[in-house]
C-alpha cells in the first residue's frame, strides 16, 4: 500500500511539472512550418538548409524557387545551399565566395549573384529566355535557444535592370510555367 503511495506522489510530482504531450509532435518540425508558412505568405522563393550536417543539406524548397531555377525539389534537395548547381559561366568567384564566407561564419548576408537555370541554354543574346538570372541571395542563419545556428534560410529575389525597359517583360519570361513536383 506505502509503495502504491509513492507512485501515485511520483506521478502528481510529475504531472503537475512536466506538460502531457499526446502523439509524437517534433519541436523543430512545428518551427519549420511556422518559416514556412510566413516566407510563403510573403511569396517569397526560399530554401531552408540543416546547419548541423556536412554542407548544409537543403531539407525544404518552396515552388517559387523552383519556378525560378527550373529545378525540381527531388532535383534540389539534400543538395549544398551554397547552391553549386545553379552556378554557371556568369556567376563570379567573388560572389561565390561571399556566400560561402556567410555560412562558415553563420553570419547573415545579401549577395548579389547570377545564377544559371536549369534549362541549359547559355548565351548572352537569350536572357528573355531566363538561362542566366541575377537575384539577390539573403542568407538568415536561425538559431535555437542556445544560440547554436541550426538551419539557414537563403531567400531570393530577381534583381531589375533598371536600365532596360523591358526587364520586367523578360522576367514574366524566364519563370516557365509550374510543373508538378
Amino acid at each position: 500500500m506505502q509503495r502504491k503511495d509513492k507512485k501515485n506522489k511520483k506521478r502528481k510530482h510529475l504531472g503537475s511539472t512536466m506538460p502531457v504531450r499526446r502523439g509524437h509532435v517534433a519541436p523543430q518540425n512545428t518551427f519549420l512550418g511556422i518559416i514556412i508558412r510566413k516566407f510563403e505568405g510573403q511569396n517569397k522563393k526560399f530554401i531552408i538548409a540543416n546547419a548541423r550536417v556536412e554542407n548544409c543539406a537543403i531539407i525544404y524548397c518552396n515552388d517559387g524557387f523552383c519556378d525560378m531555377t527550373g529545378f525540381s525539389r527531388p532535383d534540389v534537395m539534400q543538395k549544398p545551399c551554397t547552391c553549386d548547381f545553379l552556378h554557371g559561366q556568369l556567376t563570379s568567384r567573388h560572389a561565390i565566395a561571399q556566400v560561402a564566407q556567410a555560412l562558415l561564419g553563420s553570419e547573415e548576408r545579401k549577395v548579389e549573384i547570377t545564377y544559371h537555370r536549369k534549362d541549359g541554354t547559355s548565351c548572352l543574346s537569350c536572357l528573355d529566355q531566363g538561362s542566366d538570372f541575377l537575384c539577390t541571395t539573403h542568407i538568415i542563419p536561425v538559431k535555437n535557444e542556445e544560440g547554436v545556428v541550426m538551419m539557414f534560410i537563403l531567400s531570393f529575389d530577381y534583381v531589375l535592370d533598371e536600365l532596360s525597359s523591358d526587364s520586367l517583360e523578360r522576367l514574366k519570361h524566364s519563370s516557365p510555367s509550374r510543373s508538378v513536383h
